[in-house]
């Protein structure tokens, strides 16, 4: 196990067998926080929400996209909706998701917090509206342990 690795699983408590289900768990938290948000009409700084929606459905194929992007974000040590020239829409396409509408949201902090990241991401106009968007009825998730990236694929599927 590579020395990063050893030192990230040891700072969080976690042993080889059980990250893979700890980040499952981080990224399923991610997304019971965002519906929850959803759920009690949070109104975004700058204008938008402010109106009760329904939960989006969990998608494996937008959770498969958003977890190689944060990947992707953690292993090489940047922040963007970007990576090798490819941007969100291109990468879900690519993943095999017919969409209407998407957005991706992405965070990196220093911790795997997902009440962290959500709370960035509302606070956030931008990040704020594309939660609360009322035509989104989908979403997925992906967390990097290393280098703590997230990113969220939000859609309307076609």
């Amino acid at each position: 196990m590579p020395r990063a690795w050893t030192i990230l699983l040891l700072g969080l408590g976690i042993g080889p067998l059980g990250l893979a289900q700890s980040v499952a768990s981080l990224e399923s938290q991610v997304l019971s926080l965002i519906n929850t948000a959803r759920a009690q009409g949070t109104a975004c700084r700058g204008g938008g929400g402010g109106v009760a929606l329904p939960p989006l459905r969990y998608d494996p194929t937008l959770a498969q996209a958003a977890k190689r992007h944060a990947l992707n974000m953690g292993r090489v040590g940047f922040l963007s909706h970007y990576y090798q020239g490819m941007g969100p829409r291109v990468r879900v396409a690519r993943a095999g998701y017919a969409y209407l509408r998407m957005s991706e949201i992405i965070y990196k902090g220093n911790s795997l917090s997902p009440q962290q990241a959500v709370r960035w991401w509302l606070w956030s106009p931008v990040h704020c509206r594309a939660i609360m968007n009322p035509y989104y009825q989908e979403f997925g998730a992906g967390l990097s342990p290393v280098g703590g990236a997230w990113a969220v694929e939000l859609a309307q599927p076609r």
